[in-house]
């Protein structure tokens, strides 16, 4: 048997068919496993008449009906001068190419932040009445801020943080607007002061547009105070 070369795959060579003539086609037939155990056939064709169709013709009756993958593909084996020398070698599986769709379904998918906690600061307490600079934070309200600052620290993979400032309807919206993101910029601000990453802070101000009370019309005491709610600042901790 001819020795082979050209072939970095570790062979486990079985004879599996081979004819030989003076007119009719000559080959050799191998099994090859690789180095991973995968498993390969080999053709190798000779003779005058002999080249590539014939390794192919010879692969397609090992594969039986199966499609001939084809691995590797040499033409002369050897250099002489003999110009007879017309020896092929076919390397081929059989079957289709293999399926890798599964091994990328099976890559991890980075989950999307959710809400992990969500805080309510109110107006009255946070800020002195009518103002939103760090100069005007309430005692009580620093305190309380502080206690947010101190949960959110305590959160891991934290994504964003979401500051809006919220009027009640009294008075115009061009200056409800202002003064509700005057208030979110400030306590975005003193969040930053106190260790939390700006990068990741938002604030907006919406102004009287998210109510979430019911009281009656008017500008009385009464209805002031039933607006209390109306009045604050929430925070939206978002986190994977």
């Amino acid at each position: 048997m001819k020795q082979l070369y050209g072939w970095g795959l570790s062979l486990s060579l079985v004879f599996l068919a081979g004819c030989s003539s003076a007119s009719g086609p000559t080959f050799n037939a191998y099994t090859v496993t690789t180095a991973d155990g995968s498993r390969l056939h080999q053709v190798e064709c000779h003779g005058i008449f002999e080249g590539p169709a014939t390794c192919m013709k010879v692969a397609r009756q090992i594969c039986r009906g199966e499609p001939v993958r084809a691995v590797q593909k040499i033409g002369r084996l050897q250099s002489d001068n003999d110009e007879t020398d017309v020896t092929r070698r076919l390397t081929f599986a059989c079957g289709g190419a293999p399926d890798t769709a599964p091994a990328a379904a099976s890559q991890p998918v980075a989950s999307k932040p959710q809400t992990v906690a969500q805080f309510v600061l109110q107006t009255d307490t946070l800020f002195a009445f009518g103002q939103s600079s760090l100069a005007s934070i309430l005692p009580g309200g620093a305190a309380n801020l502080e206690q947010v600052i101190a949960r959110i620290k305590q959160r891991r993979g934290v994504q964003s943080i979401s500051v809006v400032g919220h009027t009640d309807r009294p008075g115009p919206e061009t200056v409800n607007q202002p003064l509700s993101l005057a208030r979110a910029q400030t306590v975005r601000e003193y969040m930053i002061n106190h260790g939390l990453d700006g990068e990741v802070i938002h604030a907006t101000g919406v102004g009287s547009r998210d109510s979430t009370t019911q009281c009656p019309v008017g500008e009385s005491r009464a209805v002031i105070a039933c607006l209390q709610s109306d009045r604050r600042v929430s925070i939206e901790v978002r986190a994977q």
